[in-house]
C-alpha cells in the first residue's frame, strides 16, 4: 500500500488557511483504515469538523481532542485511492512547521508511512494605500503657501493708501511729507487756509 500527504500550498499568509491532505491507495481490499495526522499546534490551528474523507461510505470517527493530533477511524473502505482532508488556519510565523501522518493501518494490520510536508507561514503582504479613500490618501495635501506677490509689488511700488482724512502707507504709517518734495502736510494746509482767508477778504471788498 502507498499513501502519500502534500498541502495545498508551501506558504501561507498569517489568518489565511491551508488544507493538508492525505492519500491512501489500497492495494488489498481493506474494510478499516485508521489515520493519525500530527502537526504543530503553536503555528496552526485546526477547523473543527472540517474533515472531508472518501475513506468509508459507513461511519466515521474522529478524535481531534488533543491538541496537535487528529486521529480518525474509517470503515468499509474499498479497493481503490482514499483520501483525507483537513483544513487549518495559520495562526503565528514559522519558517515550515510540519505536517506528519502516522499510524496509518489497516484492518489487517498492515501499516503505512508517508513522507512529512511542511508548510511556511508569512505576515500578509499590506496593501498598497487606496487613492479614493478619504482616511488613507495616497498622497497627502501639501499645506497651502500663502502668495507673497501682491505684498511684494506692494512693496516695491511703495503704494500709499488713503484712510479717512489721512493718508498712509502700506505699513499703516501716516504720511506727513509729500514725496519728493520735502513739504509737510500742515505747511500745504497752512497755505491754503492764508489763501482762503485772502480770497474771502478781496470778495468782501469788491462788494462794497
Amino acid at each position: 500500500m502507498v499513501a502519500t500527504i502534500n498541502a495545498s500550498s508551501a506558504e501561507v499568509n498569517k489568518g489565511e488557511q491551508v488544507t493538508v491532505t492525505v492519500t491512501v491507495n489500497l492495494e488489498n481490499e481493506s474494510r478499516v483504515v485508521d489515520v493519525v495526522l500530527n502537526y504543530d499546534a503553536n503555528s496552526f490551528e485546526y477547523v473543527k469538523g472540517s474533515i472531508n474523507s472518501t475513506l468509508g461510505q459507513g461511519s466515521m470517527t474522529v478524535n481531534d481532542s488533543e491538541e496537535g493530533v487528529i486521529r480518525l477511524s474509517a470503515s468499509n473502505a474499498t479497493v481503490s485511492t482514499k483520501a483525507v482532508t483537513y483544513t487549518f488556519i495559520a495562526k503565528e510565523n514559522t519558517d515550515g512547521a510540519v505536517f506528519t501522518a502516522s499510524g496509518l493501518t489497516t484492518e489487517s494490520g498492515e501499516a503505512l508511512t508517508v513522507d512529512n510536508v511542511s508548510v511556511k507561514v508569512v505576515e500578509p503582504v499590506e496593501e498598497p494605500t487606496n487613492p479614493e479613500d478619504p482616511d488613507t490618501p495616497a498622497n497627502p495635501e501639501q499645506p497651502e503657501t500663502p502668495s507673497t506677490d501682491n505684498t511684494q509689488n506692494n512693496e516695491q511700488a511703495g503704494s500709499e493708501t488713503n484712510t479717512g482724512s489721512q493718508i498712509v502707507d502700506e505699513h499703516g504709517n501716516v504720511i506727513t511729507k509729500l514725496p519728493q518734495t520735502g513739504v509737510t502736510v500742515f505747511q500745504i494746509a497752512g497755505v491754503v487756509a492764508v489763501v482762503a482767508i485772502i480770497a474771502v477778504l478781496v470778495v468782501r471788498k469788491i462788494r462794497k
